[in-house]
């Protein structure tokens, strides 16, 4: 199933990084040559540098995020990924009546598949594998790629999507991408205004742990956009040390908690089995019943936020807060 797919990488990134949210602001900054969007155009990144003598017409996308941020800026790729879609990618094909070629990612990327493509661009700023990658990808075009060694987990959503913006010519439509979420995001906190001041945790259980996934240094301006704030616990944890075990499970108190299962029976804990357990019962948050269950179609745009992901998200998570958050 592509969520699992795209959900088990991201338990990886918990523990090695602290990106495992997005914000909803740009740093506006990006290490290029020249005026944004104006060309020639050259993009210093961490590999390099990639420069484009015009605004690049035909772009190859190496990830999911990648994909959603072509999307989102209007762009039809000449060849993607092809995991199973998101319901947020297939409202955006349906909409445009969008059929793209793909290519197999079981392996990595497929490089001989997007030469035959033709690009002028690839789209990789969330290239996970880029380190092993960049040269054969640069091999065939300029690579769009996160702009520091730490970029793969420094950068924002919105970092990204300014920074594709610039180099394909395409700054105003990322800002519109950029303010529409930012848009989604203050809307829902005014419709809400008891999320604000209260304390959350988030946790998300993987095959081999309970993932502590709001800890302090993390980006959990999905949660913080909305009012939220963390509690002092969150403090105890880690990109490196965000695990949990069963036996600590009282460090997941707050004023509200949400938790998702996208393992479902290959997570340590099943949902049945952590709520049956006598000490997951016994947090207050639970007894308060402020205690609330993500679905696992909205882990993947959680855990790898884009412009396209994100508000799609906030509609399904915004009732599981709401209900939490109105227990007392």
């Amino acid at each position: 199933m592509r969520n699992l797919i795209r959900v088990t990488a991201a338990s990886a990134a918990v523990l090695v990084s602290a990106a495992a949210l997005a914000g909803c602001t740009a740093s506006g900054e990006t290490a290029a040559s020249g005026e944004c969007g104006v060309f020639p155009y050259t993009l210093s990144h961490a590999f390099g540098s990639s420069t484009f003598d015009d605004a690049p017409e035909r772009i190859a996308v190496v990830t999911d995020v990648d994909l959603d941020i072509a999307l989102a800026l209007g762009i039809e790729p000449v060849i993607y990924p092809g995991y199973e879609l998101g319901a947020w990618q297939e409202e955006a094909f349906a909409e445009r009546d969008l059929e793209l070629d793909s290519y197999d990612p079981a392996d990595g990327i497929d490089f001989e598949a997007i030469a035959a493509s033709k690009p002028d661009a690839i789209l990789a700023t969330s290239g996970w594998s880029l380190d092993e990658d960049y040269a054969k990808l640069s091999a065939i075009a300029p690579v769009i790629a996160y702009t520091s060694e730490d970029g793969l987990d420094a950068m924002s959503w919105a970092d990204r999507t300014e920074l594709a913006g610039c180099a394909l010519g395409m700054s105003d439509e990322a800002t519109a991408a950029i303010d529409g979420v930012g848009d989604a995001f203050a809307a829902a906190a005014q419709a809400h205004p008891e999320f604000a001041g209260k304390s959350i945790t988030y946790a998300v259980i993987h095959p081999d742990q309970i993932t502590y996934s709001s800890y302090v240094g993390s980006d959990v301006s999905f949660f913080t956009d909305l009012g939220f704030t963390l509690p002092e616990t969150a403090a105890e944890f880690t990109g490196d040390n965000a695990g949990l075990s069963k036996e600590n499970i009282d460090k997941l108190e707050a004023d509200v908690l949400v938790i998702g299962y996208p393992f479902g029976d290959e997570g340590l804990l099943t949902r049945g089995e952590l709520e049956s357990d006598p000490l997951f019962q016994s947090l207050e948050v639970v007894r308060r019943g402020a205690y609330g269950v993500i679905g696992d179609d909205v882990a993947s745009p959680i855990a790898y936020p884009s412009p396209l992901g994100l508000p799609w998200a906030l509609d399904g998570v915004v009732p599981v807060l709401a209900a939490a958050a109105a227990a007392k």
